[in-house]
């Protein structure tokens, strides 16, 4: 890590402090999340959504308690409503296919793992 890099993490670690999990609120905010066993070590994001976290990608649904949530800290990026909606659906229902905008947006049979949807119309 060069001396760039190293100042560069200090001072997003300063704007964006490590905060107790009890104090987050549900306003789509795109969050790290540190885990009592230090497993996750800030490759993947999270979402606060009626009282409950969840993973983006791949979708699932956190447990505080089961899976020991200690701290967050947000990104300063808000997911829209409709990711949120669809993450929070595909975490709890497992769906195959995904809703957005109220458009049903089948899941292309070649695809056996996780999929998402395209930002665009017609983009592949």
């Amino acid at each position: 890590m060069t001396i760039a890099e190293r100042r560069a993490r200090e001072r997003q670690e300063r704007e964006n402090p490590w905060r107790p999990i009890g104090e987050a609120k549900a306003d789509g905010m795109i969050c790290e999340l540190r885990m009592s066993n230090l497993t996750e070590l800030g490759f993947q994001r999270y979402f606060f959504h009626g009282g409950i976290w969840y993973r983006i990608d791949p979708p699932k649904r956190m447990h505080a308690r089961y899976d020991g949530l200690v701290e967050y800290r947000p990104t300063g990026i808000t997911l829209s409503k409709h990711r949120r909606e669809n993450a929070v659906w595909l975490a709890e229902e497992g769906g195959a296919y995904e809703y957005r905008g109220g458009e049903y947006l089948p899941k292309p049979k070649p695809y056996k793992s996780y999929w998402r949807a395209p930002d665009e119309k017609g983009d592949q």
